[in-house]
């Protein structure tokens, strides 16, 4: 209680706004919300993503499941997951990413159905919708002044076509998973401040873990927790500050985790993404960088607003870093400083626009390159959070505009129905319409070709799809051949918009390789290695080359070399065993095949090398036995 006269301070003013909070509350709870609202987008989240249910594997889907060896161990192999990086199983080099739970989680599905994609997509689509039912009820409960803006929200949320990627590709389960733990951390946080209890924060902490074992990036809700409390001013302050200190526990947990498992006694320093990956990599100063990032953020609005001439990649050189005289930044900065100055005139007075407006750029600010660089400049999976902070926006401005207010908060405005249900059936024809270019990897590169024909990645994915034998008898006999002509044809416009593609120039040396051109493969090996001299697939596969031609010393230092940049590496340790085999030295040939084979148990020609290996020691009852197995 104040003295007459003066002023109360933040901390009386916040307990006062939440005792008018709470009365609030029990008021308009007292209001009879129609029961089908809640569900209206978890039936529209389904539905509209219903015709990816029958979808293959498609794009990273590859290196997360269908070619990763970890995963295809299915369950068994979760504590490997839990204790290793997240593309462990695969060949890649730079893993710093550390996410078990959506691989755990592939595992599972991999067990129920291993080869299929089934138990993948509807693991998405249900997790989806069930995002879309806890969004209503998150948004209903917080903001009870007008549950039509939860519904408008969520349901714009369910069908909006920038989140197809996310819910189409099945490794994009992170993003899902991250969001929905991360708003389920937030509303526990809440209920925390509001009401106290042991079992609020515990379950807060438990989820917000479960966020970070998802994707790195839900460090952005620790900003959200002490955001949404004032906004709502669901408590005293004094309990958002100890919620907060809470929440850094699972915080400090994940990291050390991270650390240890990842950079512990390992030889690692970070590497920049490469041009291919993040286009700002090629900035020539921070200025550069930072016009480049802001002008990406506004094409990230744009496609939010008018989400048409998706892409699922924007790849180097099909877009360039923005200057700053640039138009592209100079609208793309207007419209961001104006939002922030929009948000800050309704920061004291709590005003629901301004939360909106703040949600999004917390939720962005880590993928926005603003303030440091990630492995992409742009993905429209990197829009699936900030998205709903910006449909939370529209929702609000929608009621503003048609004056809802001066209506029952549980009956919908003809204006605002109709506004809203065009809306509904636009985006749900729009995203239809773009599942099924996340049919598999050959429909998803060919729309690329079309959206972003400059993009040396996209020339790449096209190039080294018509480079698999086995996609290549696809087509019919006669037209096999041109059918290769053109995937060479594509590596190398894909090394030509970008030279130091190392991978474009790893194809083109695989292709050459098959038809026996070893000096012609060794070039176009020699070119990769010129770029990343200590790529392990590159060094493993010139290692076959000589292998071929009979040099097994060379072969061997070459397979060496790749193990030691990859020391998972399973094709390059099978073949240190063969050349130890061909060699006669059966015992190190024996130890190398029994790691390829323990790092990749499908690897079927390494428990033939290992018979083969048992026979020439005069062991013929062990050699069938992995004979037969092969």
């Amino acid at each position: 209680m104040t003295t007459a006269g003066k002023r109360p301070n933040k901390r009386e003013k916040f307990a006062a706004g939440a005792a008018a909070k709470e009365s609030s509350v029990k008021q308009k709870s007292e209001m009879q919300v129609p029961s089908w609202w809640a569900w209206l987008p978890v039936i529209l989240g389904f539905l509209v993503y219903a015709n990816t249910l029958g979808h293959e594997f498609a794009l990273d889907d590859y290196a997360a499941i269908l070619e990763n060896a970890s995963t295809k161990k299915g369950v068994s192999a979760i504590g490997e997951i839990f204790s290793h990086s997240y593309r462990h199983g695969y060949i890649i080099m730079g893993d710093e990413l550390y996410r078990p739970l959506p691989k755990a989680l592939f595992a599972v599905c991999w067990s129920l159905a291993p080869n299929s994609a089934a138990p993948g997509h509807w693991l998405n689509v249900l997790l989806f919708a069930f995002t879309c039912y806890f969004l209503f009820r998150f948004t209903a409960h917080w903001f009870p002044s007008d549950k039509r803006l939860a519904l408008i929200a969520s349901s714009l949320f369910a069908v909006h076509p920038i989140h197809t990627e996310v819910v189409a590709n099945i490794k994009s389960l992170d993003e899902i998973l991250s969001f929905l733990l991360g708003m389920m951390s937030l509303h526990l946080f809440l209920l925390f401040v509001q009401k106290g209890g042991v079992k609020y924060i515990l379950s807060a902490m438990l989820c917000f873990f479960g966020a970070y074992l998802s994707k790195e990036s839900s460090i952005t809700f620790l900003a959200l927790f002490p955001l949404f409390a004032w906004f709502t001013s669901a408590g005293s302050m004094n309990r958002v500050w100890s919620g907060l200190a809470w929440m850094l526990v699972p915080t400090v947990l994940f990291f050390l985790i991270r650390y240890q498992i990842i950079y512990a006694g390992k030889m690692i320093q970070p590497a920049p993404p490469s041009v291919a990956d993040n286009m700002l990599s090629a900035a020539k100063d921070p200025l550069t960088r930072f016009s480049g990032a802001v002008a990406m953020l506004g094409l990230y609005l744009w496609k939010i607003v008018v989400p048409v001439g998706l892409s699922f990649d924007l790849s180097y050189p099909q877009v360039t870093p923005a200057k700053v005289s640039d138009l592209s930044f100079l609208l793309s900065v207007t419209v961001m400083v104006s939002l922030l100055v929009f948000a800050l005139k309704g920061w004291k007075s709590r005003q629901f626009f301004s939360l909106a407006i703040l949600m999004f750029f917390v939720l962005v600010s880590v993928s926005s390159n603003v303030f440091m660089l990630i492995g992409t400049h742009y993905g429209e999976r990197l829009m699936y959070a900030p998205s709903f902070a910006l449909l939370l926006l529209a929702g609000w401005g929608i009621l503003k505009v048609f004056r809802a207010d001066a209506v029952s908060a549980n009956k919908i405005p003809m204006p605002v129905m109709g506004l809203t249900a065009l809306l509904v059936l636009v985006f749900s024809g729009l995203t239809i319409a773009r599942n099924p270019v996340w049919k598999n990897n050959q429909s998803l590169y060919l729309s690329g070709l079309t959206s972003a024909p400059n993009s040396a990645r996209v020339h790449y994915y096209q190039g080294l799809w018509l480079n698999k034998p086995e996609n290549i008898e696809l087509f019919p006999a006669a037209s096999r051949d041109s059918a290769m002509q053109a995937g060479i044809m594509h590596l190398k416009k894909s090394v030509e918009l970008y030279a130091p593609f190392t991978d474009a120039w790893t194809q083109l040396g695989v292709s050459s390789y098959r038809e026996k051109k070893y000096a012609e493969a060794i070039g176009y090996y020699e070119q990769g290695l010129k770029y990343s001299p200590y790529d392990p697939v590159v060094l493993n596969n010139m290692g076959s080359i000589y292998f071929e031609q009979q040099k097994f010393n060379e072969a061997l230092k070459l397979y060496l070399e790749a193990v030691k940049y990859k020391p998972d590496y399973a094709d390059a340790l099978m073949n240190i065993g063969s050349c130890y085999g061909v060699g006669q030295q059966y015992d190190l040939a024996i130890q190398y095949l029994e790691k390829a084979v323990a790092v990749d148990p499908g690897l079927s020609q390494a428990y033939y090398f290992i018979g083969i290996t048992y026979r020439n020691k005069g062991n013929e009852a062990l050699a069938q036995q992995f004979i037969q197995r092969s």
